[in-house]
């Protein structure tokens, strides 16, 4: 894709396809249009270079759409990659030879509010679906009782589900010296008893726990956008969850981290009225202030023999070295976002 198809998407993102009204999901009222940059300049030495990137996630929701990608000249070769011929959608590029390498790869993304109002959902019930059996994979000892205990007076899936975010909300806390957004490691924090850690900790406690109590769950892994100085666009990797209820047919968005981050950032405690509204309310929202990657662990990328835990930072192999962009001193990168205002391409 050149530039002059970026222009063509840009120009037509004044107009979204509507989208129909699907069960209990409240009216989407209004979208914001960002585009995404990844700027990454990779050593100059070696004979060849490849880089990994994750893009937005390109299937199409009420929440969430991508309006297409483009990047400058550079590799040699240069391609994307969406589901289902991958896991996560991705940009892959290759240098031949040494020399300068330095690429920006940009994404037009529109995002929107997530809200589900559970108390006025349709309860229909039925099976769950094969697509998503694949979410529902049980896991034994520490988690299995924790989920146990935190679910003993809950009966239906949605009960146990509230039962469980409360309890994740109400036994974790935020770690600001966890490096990255953390490890999400559940077996580890309930073993150890350190309960702190940072938005992929305290969601995948959650989806473990679901996971365990027969409800089907995943991660939702994106980055976080926050106004900075200036009016500009901060950004932060941030994760978010899914818990999929029988009864609504559907998934159901959860982000047990955030109030975290709210009751940190801000020096409140849970005694506030302020986190009482925010636990009340995000079981069951997501704002729009986020851009949804993916939702898989340990995925295979294309042209790469190993498994990465998760796709959410760049990655890079120069010859035979293996360069990881959770580790800025190895592997550099910046992320720009900007607000694109009206229906042509302006930015904030």
């Amino acid at each position: 894709m050149d530039r002059r198809d970026f222009i063509r998407l840009a120009a037509a993102a004044g107009t979204l396809t509507a989208f129909p009204s699907w069960g209990y999901y409240d009216e989407i009222a209004s979208w914001k249009t960002y585009r995404l940059n990844y700027h990454v300049s990779l050593p100059e030495a070696g004979k060849s270079a490849k880089l990994w990137l994750p893009l937005p996630d390109s299937n199409d929701t009420l929440y969430q759409r991508n309006m297409g990608s483009v990047w400058s000249e550079g590799p040699a070769v240069a391609n994307l990659f969406d589901p289902p011929k991958n896991p996560a959608a991705a940009f892959f590029g290759e240098w031949k030879g040494n020399g300068s390498r330095s690429i920006t790869v940009g994404t037009m993304i529109k995002t929107a509010e997530r809200k589900i109002d559970l108390a006025k959902k349709p309860m229909r019930g039925g099976k769950i679906p094969a697509s998503v059996q694949h979410y529902l994979s049980p896991e034994e000892g520490i988690v299995r009782k924790t989920a146990m205990m935190a679910t003993k007076n809950a009966k239906s899936p949605l009960e146990k589900a509230r039962a469980l975010f409360d309890w994740v909300v109400d036994n974790t806390h935020y770690d600001p010296e966890v490096k990255g957004c953390g490890k999400g490691n559940a077996v580890e924090m309930l073993e150890s008893g350190n309960m702190g850690g940072k938005s992929l900790d305290i969601a995948s406690l959650f989806v473990s726990l679901c996971r365990s109590s027969g409800i089907p769950a995943r991660g939702a892994y994106g980055i976080l956008l926050q106004e900075a100085d200036g009016g500009k666009i901060a950004t932060s990797y941030h994760a978010r969850a899914e818990c999929y209820l029988e009864e609504a047919g559907d998934w159901v968005p959860v982000d047990p981290a955030e109030i975290h981050r709210v009751i940190l950032e801000e020096k409140k405690s849970f005694a506030d009225s302020k986190v009482a509204e925010m636990k009340e309310k995000l079981f069951g929202y997501w704002n729009l202030n986020w851009i949804g990657l993916n939702h898989e662990r340990n995925i295979p990328l294309p042209f790469l023999n190993v498994k990465i835990p998760l796709f959410i930072y760049p990655y890079a192999q120069i010859d035979n070295e293996f360069l990881d962009g959770s580790d800025p001193a190895r592997l550099a990168y910046q992320i720009e976002v900007n607000e694109m205002v009206g229906t042509g391409i302006h930015f904030s």
